[in-house]
């Protein structure tokens, strides 16, 4: 998948992926601080909201989706009144 800025009109662009709804989940979490990481980064969160894309932009956060995503079944999750969880 290309970066916002590359390659615009590709297919593969991220941007365009993502207006085309290609995504069931974005995890977006910047590796450093330059100008085009966060700029690059800004686009692709603003694009997840702008289309109703869950997004994550936590890496402690993304762990932990994907240990419980990975080891819990579909039989070990029931729906529960927020009353519940309390």
């Amino acid at each position: 998948v290309y970066w916002p800025d590359e390659c615009a009109d590709a297919e593969e662009n991220v941007m365009k992926m993502i207006s085309e709804h290609k995504f069931d989940l974005i995890v977006n979490i910047p590796k450093n601080h330059t100008k085009r990481e966060l700029t690059n980064g800004y686009r692709i969160r603003r694009g997840a909201i702008d289309h109703n894309i869950p997004l994550i932009t936590n890496a402690r956060l993304a762990g932990a989706f994907i240990e419980a995503f990975c080891n819990m079944d579909y039989s070990d999750i029931s729906i529960k009144s927020w009353d519940e969880y309390k």
